[in-house]
């Protein structure tokens, strides 16, 4: 059953400097930010499952971090995507209209209070356009809470341990759950080999 999940081509013995065990194989490669892949790529976050083992890459705080885990462990999978915001477009455009008022009234006050050069480019003074980055940043920062999407978490859960992975494309998703199909025929298999009977 194992051989059928494998691509027949596969020539894969190494994986970012881990080595994989004897007879064991790569089911399906699937990059966090790309998708599923047909090799494993040299860098980005990756998961990997073969016929044995769950093999998960990634860079944390300047070290590179690799997690080995057993097929056969595998108990169950948690799948978790955030919604949207809960911010309206009405709200929106609201708070958007609100804060070109507060910049044109509290810009020309701080003009006629506080001194200072001005920008020969933009032929603006200092002071309101320091103001105008910080509203940009304030726009940019509820855009990426209240109307991108946000990703979600894939948690593994074995007998011993957790590995929670997070994902930031929810149009990663699908490739996600073919992936985990596959992880978990390939469990299947390990276990029914792994039968005292066989």
């Amino acid at each position: 059953m194992t051989d059928r999940l494998l691509p027949a081509h596969s020539y894969i013995s190494r994986i970012r400097g881990v080595p994989l065990l004897p007879e064991e194989k790569v089911a399906r490669v699937l990059s966090l930010e790309e998708g599923l892949l047909p090799e494993p790529p040299a860098e980005g976050r990756l998961l990997v499952a073969t016929n044995r083992r769950i093999l998960y890459f990634t860079h944390r705080q300047g070290y590179d971090e690799t997690s080995l885990l057993p097929v056969e462990e595998l108990s169950g999978v948690t799948l978790s995507a955030a919604k949207r915001g809960s911010l309206s477009w009405l709200r929106g455009l609201a708070l958007g209209l609100g804060a070109a008022v507060f910049y044109l009234v509290v810009s020309y006050w701080l003009v006629a209070r506080i001194p200072s050069p001005t920008i020969p480019v933009v032929n603006m003074d200092a002071v309101p356009l320091a103001l105008l980055g910080l509203l940009l940043i304030g726009a940019w920062f509820l855009s990426s809470r209240y109307i991108r999407p946000p990703g979600g978490t894939v948690t593994f859960h074995g007998g011993n341990w957790t590995l929670p992975v997070g994902y930031r494309k929810p149009e990663r998703i699908p490739d996600l759950q073919a992936w985990l199909n596959i992880l978990f025929r390939c469990r299947a298999a390990q276990q029914e080999r792994l039968r005292p009977d066989n």
